[in-house]
């Protein structure tokens, strides 16, 4: 019997069965390179099965350089031409753009991210028109999904924005370079973070204020960044991009100062203080979720160093978000403790660790997590990850035929499996027992 056939028989076997007995069942039939469950019980409820059809076809992002020529800098755009057609080979958009590469590490890889600049604001695959895209490899992630079950819990903690995306088939000049993700790139705009835009003008008042869109990065990867003089966090600034422009030099020093009051309120003897301490710069629930979500995942740049997006609304506080750069997490690295069940990641970072000794602050944290488990948010994302290893089960094969590594190691891989369901399943193993883990630290 074909491993397809035996999983159609699935949600009519899960119907009858008992709730205990989900999990082993599971992997069992599948007969899947998973590590046991270690004397942990099984899931809480029944999940049903795994929603949407097998798809034969993504749709397909045909790429054509001017000239032919690849794609070799992270800097320099470079022209070419697009056609975006559905799964039926229907064509959907189709225009000019600018194309360069992207990503730090993941750039040093042999499927290439890229950034994509349209020509014309366009809608693409059901996500809000802009001319801003990016172009997602997952090549460590042989699962090809972190990032986008990432997305969906972010949706599900109801975050202010949680970036869009789709699977696609990516042809380079001709050429079929295997499944990306084609998702929104991180901006200020109404569809995006939606906070007003500083302006040059904007000097004065209130409007000096805001918004701001941060990144935390270590590497200090935009022309503009500040590091603080109490922790390791490296402030860097995409929106505005100009702040070492003269013309901007009264927006600069509102965010130097911004920087200053911000470390001041969270590691300052005053730090419990509703007024002066954290809560009064830092929008709290946004930092809850932020927290929750990696250290769920045990994200390994969670910890404030790398990857980390904050804004700052006008004439308001900081707020976390929106996700980024997950193809490391749940369990997909093999360094820095980040693979272990056990053991608190995010936390370790001073500005967490500092409003952590906040007693207040503890019990918002883990009044959160009981939320969530009580909603059932954490269990349904293992539905979630069936579904999208349903969705993808016939077209990933192409993609490891372009890149033959589902029995090879990459960096930083924690294991190898040596198939597509058996990657899938290792994330599903390694993420129960971290739940589990939080659960019993977290009381629940």
């Amino acid at each position: 019997m074909s491993l397809l056939a035996i999983r159609s028989t699935i949600p009519n076997i899960r119907s009858v069965l008992r709730r205990s007995h989900i999990w082993f069942l599971w992997c069992s039939l599948a007969a899947l390179a998973c590590r046991p469950v270690t004397d942990a019980p099984a899931p809480e409820v029944v999940q049903p099965a795994p929603p949407g059809a097998v798809v034969e076809q993504l749709p397909v992002l045909a790429i054509g350089t001017a000239g032919g020529v690849t794609v070799t800098s992270k800097d320099t755009y470079i022209g070419g031409t697009y056609r975006l057609t559905d799964a039926d080979g229907r064509s959907l958009n189709d225009g000019t753009l600018e194309i360069r590469g992207r990503g730090n590490t993941t750039w040093g890889m042999p499927k290439k991210p890229y950034r994509l600049r349209l020509t014309g604001s366009t809608g693409l695959l059901g996500m809000p028109a802009s001319r801003h895209w990016i172009l997602l490899a997952n090549f460590s992630d042989k699962t090809l999904m972190r990032n986008d079950v990432t997305f969906e819990l972010s949706r599900q903690l109801g975050m202010a924005y949680t970036v869009r995306s789709q699977f696609v088939e990516l042809q380079m000049n001709g050429v079929y370079e295997g499944i990306y993700q084609l998702t929104e790139q991180i901006r200020i705009a109404t569809d995006r973070v939606n906070i007003p835009e500083v302006k040059v003008g904007d000097t004065a008042g209130s409007a000096v204020t805001g918004g701001y869109l941060i990144e935390i990065d270590e590497r200090s990867g935009e022309d503009f960044c500040v590091r603080s003089a109490v922790t390791p966090m490296v402030w860097c600034f995409g929106n505005p991009e100009t702040l070492r422009d003269p013309a901007w030099s009264a927006q600069r020093q509102y965010v130097e100062g911004m920087i200053r009051q911000a470390d001041q309120a969270v590691m300052g003897p005053q730090f419990a203080s509703p007024t002066a301490g954290y809560a009064s710069v830092i929008d709290v629930e946004s930092a809850i979720n932020y927290y929750l979500l990696n250290e769920l995942f045990k994200n390994v740049d969670g910890n404030l160093r790398l990857s980390t997006y904050l804004y700052k609304k006008r004439d308001g506080k900081i707020f976390f978000g929106p996700f980024w750069d997950f193809d490391l997490a749940i369990g997909n690295v093999n360094y820095d403790n980040a693979d272990k069940i056990e053991g608190w990641h995010t936390r370790q970072a001073p500005w967490f660790g500092r409003m952590f000794q906040d007693p207040a602050f503890d019990a918002k944290v883990k009044a959160r997590w009981a939320q969530l488990r009580r909603d059932k948010v954490i269990d349904n994302l293992f539905s979630y990850v069936l579904a999208r290893q349903r969705y993808l089960s016939k077209v990933q094969v192409k993609n490891f035929e372009r890149w033959p590594i589902l029995g090879t190691w990459v960096w930083p891989n924690r294991v190898v499996t040596g198939s597509y369901v058996g990657e899938v399943t290792a994330l599903q193993d390694w993420l129960f027992q971290r739940m589990r883990w939080m659960d019993s630290q977290l009381g629940t």
